[in-house]
């Protein structure tokens, strides 16, 4: 950064966090306080110059460098007091600030009310999962499972792992956590965002023994609200496969442990929703806000105002707030078969089941050979899924929009779904979920492994209308004959280039 340049507070902030994480890694890597000063000084020296040129007054160099000096020991001991060092057990070196007439802890052999205690320097803002993430940063991953018994508190674990669930790192989330749960017996409610985050790791990485296992064990913590968790992910796991009846004892079993939890308003208000119960989920959430508002504690506004827009979603929302936002990430082999045609027209096909069904969309319509003329629509249970816009119809089942939603989303265990394309054609494909196997991120989402016949004529009339005229086509004494040669040219119906259709696929996407 160049102070002869424009310099924004976000591009300031940028660099500071630079700052912050160029001293720690001296700390780790030195364990010097004099190289953590030594370093700080050449880097706060941009943030030292920036801030006398905001302040709009003209300084010497010797006045700038005592500044500099002075923010640089202030910075030093806040860096060094709260970086947890992995070999003294996640706690930090503690260098206690000097006393006024103590030598300067920035070398300069003076003591410290005539050095950098003349300079009023405000302290850093260091929270301890921010700094503890930031050190986990730079340890190996073979070294994560060693974090819990070093003494790192849940809280912080919980509020890294949830960062590291958005970067998709489960098998760190994973390594970092496990060891946490291994006796339950030592933790309390500070570790539920941790058993949580774990959870949706396993559920990410289709673990489902190690994630029942977790729950089980949860359920059997001697902290009331560490038990409350297991059974409200309990509760969620159950509405989610539909089995209500489980999802309600399973709520009812956590309000009793926490009958003063307010996050069970949401579950509670989830599950009726969920279950069609429109009516008793608008009185609870009444309820549930008269009950919040009245709590002198805690301010539960954002909590209350999630409530109301949870029932007074359209029903669209609703459906859509309704998927879950994580799942087993797979690979799926699909096989593709066009209904109503003999002998039939397919394509198998290979999709990470993290792709959005826009995007499948363009995929079959490659794969197929079809040219993308018409509206589509696919049809995975009761969901119906396509395209939308701001004018389609209120009335009748809601089309979730296909850019938003991914095939993990709704596909749960299916063995089939459909994709209807050309609503006048009626071209209805079947599709058949021959495998699912772990997910392969570095390879291309999707890859076309096989197929058998040459795609029918874009509006030629649906399976019915293909099917006359292939009758005609092989027939030069049917009448339509000549007419159909002359529209289709050189069509031939058992032709189809794997090779060819593979590359066209593939050039979707580039390899990651």
């Amino acid at each position: 950064m160049h102070l002869d340049q424009p310099v924004s507070p976000q591009s300031m902030e940028e660099y500071f966090d630079h700052v912050v994480d160029e001293g720690i890694g001296v700390i780790l890597d030195t364990g010097s306080f004099q190289a953590l000063h030594q370093r700080l000084r050449e880097l706060m020296a941009t943030i030292t110059e920036w801030i006398a040129d905001e302040a709009g007054e003209q300084s010497s160099d010797d006045e700038l460098d005592r500044v500099n000096r002075a923010i640089a020991t202030q910075a030093a001991l806040d860096l060094w007091n709260n970086t947890p060092i992995p070999e003294n057990h996640f706690r930090p070196h503690k260098q206690i600030k000097p006393e006024r007439n103590a030598p300067c802890p920035c070398g300069s052999q003076r003591k410290y009310k005539q050095c950098c205690g003349t300079v009023d320097t405000p302290g850093l803002q260091l929270p301890l999962d921010e700094m503890a993430a930031r050190v986990l940063k730079r340890l190996p991953s073979e070294r994560l499972g060693e974090i819990a018994a070093l003494g790192v508190p849940p809280i912080a674990l919980g509020m890294i792992a949830r960062a590291w669930f958005k970067e998709r790192r489960y098998e760190d989330i994973i390594a970092l956590l496990e060891p946490l749960f291994f006796d339950v017996s030592r933790l309390d409610e500070r570790a539920a965002l941790a058993a949580d985050t774990l959870a949706n790791a396993y559920l990410a990485r289709n673990d489902e023994s190690r994630r029942q296992q977790l729950v089980a064990k949860l359920k059997s913590a001697p902290d009331k609200t560490l038990r409350s968790a297991g059974f409200e992910r309990e509760a969620t796991m159950s509405c989610d496969s539909g089995d209500f009846p489980a999802a309600w004892a399973a709520f009812k079993q956590a309000q009793r442990l926490t009958p003063d939890n307010p996050m069970l308003a949401r579950l509670e208000v989830l599950v009726l929703l969920a279950e069609g119960r429109e009516a008793e989920a608008r009185e609870r959430v009444e309820f549930w806000t008269a009950k919040l508002a009245r709590d002198p504690d805690y301010d539960h506004s954002n909590l209350i105002g999630l409530l109301h827009q949870m029932l007074n979603a359209n029903p669209l929302e609703r459906r859509l707030a309704a998927l879950p936002e994580s799942y087993p990430e797979r690979r799926l082999i699909l096989h593709v078969a066009l209904e109503g045609i003999s002998p039939p027209i397919w394509r198998r096909l290979e999709v990470e089941n993290c792709l959005t069904f826009a995007e499948l969309h363009v995929i079959l319509q490659t794969a197929m050979g079809w040219e993308n003329d018409h509206l589509y629509e696919f049809i995975v249970g009761d969901h119906h899924i396509g395209p939308t816009s701001e004018d389609s119809p209120a009335w009748g089942e809601p089309v979730l929009p296909d850019h938003e939603v991914e095939i993990g989303q709704v596909l749960g265990r299916r063995k089939s779904f459909r994709y209807l394309y050309d609503f006048g054609d009626s071209w209805r494909h079947r599709i058949t979920v021959e495998e699912r196997l772990p997910s392969t991120p570095t390879e291309r989402p999707a890859i076309l492994r096989a197929g058998a016949r040459a795609c029918p004529p874009e509006d030629c009339g649906g399976a019915w209308g293909y099917q006359n005229l292939i009758v005609a086509l092989a027939n030069p004494e049917d009448e339509q004959h000549s007419e159909t040669l002359d529209w289709l040219g050189d069509y031939k119906p058992e032709a189809f280039s794997i090779m060819s259709a593979r590359k066209k696929v593939a050039s979707l996407f580039k390899r990651i």
